[in-house]
């Protein structure tokens, strides 16, 4: 394991959904517990700790139960509770992305009939599809993902969103984004400090490809790969122990 130099200051720079917390079925239900509030307030007091999420920040800061907590969302499009300059999309991005989401969310419905286990989470800038909690064969999996490209193709202007595909989720997002370009804004406001990035899937590499050598690359879980992180915990739980000792 890295050794974390006691005289510099620290910068926690944490995913939350299979990071701080289990996933559920619904994305609504994946509330931090008091155990993690109460630890990651200890560590708001000592060090900056920021959020780096998938997540929209209105379902964010909900599901979290944090006020004024810095915060990243929609990989890396939004941002929140940053010192007045600090911007990830401009207003006219905000506003075609917030427009074409909209349309978006209304044509996925079409898939319900087809997929009823299904959730599609409405967002003000993407749109995800989640099948959490659903044993599908192969190829009903494979013809889900077929469907929803079609879908997207027919509802918004193509070039401009780009599809991740995680746990059990499928996403459209803006093209563009990303919490790997988002963290490489956040460095330049805290020079001298070492980053430590907690993620929990493949978006997470984004991230770890910025830091390098910089700082610490946790993973949590065992969606990502060996060779990008330099410390891994198998769940949130035995995370959240770790940061515990901070």
């Amino acid at each position: 394991m890295k050794q974390l130099p006691g005289s510099q200051k620290l910068l926690f720079l944490l995913d939350y959904d299979g990071t701080l917390t289990d996933f559920k079925k619904n994305p609504e239900d994946s509330r931090l517990t008091p155990a993690a509030k109460k630890i990651l307030a200890r560590l708001r007091k000592k060090y900056p700790v920021i959020f780096i999420s998938g997540r929209y920040l209105d379902s964010l800061e909900q599901v979290s139960g944090l006020k004024k907590l810095p915060m990243v969302g929609t990989h890396g499009f939004e941002s929140r509770h940053f010192p007045e300059g600090f911007k990830l999309a401009s207003p006219a991005q905000e506003r075609r992305f917030k427009k074409e989401a909209a349309v978006l969310w209304k044509h996925l419905q079409s898939l319900l009939a087809e997929f009823p286990e299904i959730h599609i989470e409405k967002k003000p800038y993407s749109s995800t599809l989640h099948y959490r909690g659903i044993d599908l064969a192969p190829r009903r999996e494979k013809a889900l993902h077929r469907r929803f490209h079609q879908v997207l193709k027919g509802a918004v202007t193509r070039r401009f969103w780009g599809v991740m595909e995680g746990k059990k989720m499928i996403e459209a997002f803006p093209k563009g984004f990303s919490k790997g370009k988002a963290v490489e804004k956040i460095l330049e406001s805290f020079p001298g400090s070492l980053p430590i990035y907690a993620g929990d899937d493949l978006t997470d590499i984004t991230v770890f490809k910025v830091l390098g050598k910089r700082g610490l690359k946790i993973a949590v879980g065992q969606r990502i790969p060996k060779s990008q992180y330099d410390l891994q915990f198998d769940s949130p739980k035995e995370f959240l122990n770790w940061l515990d000792n901070f």
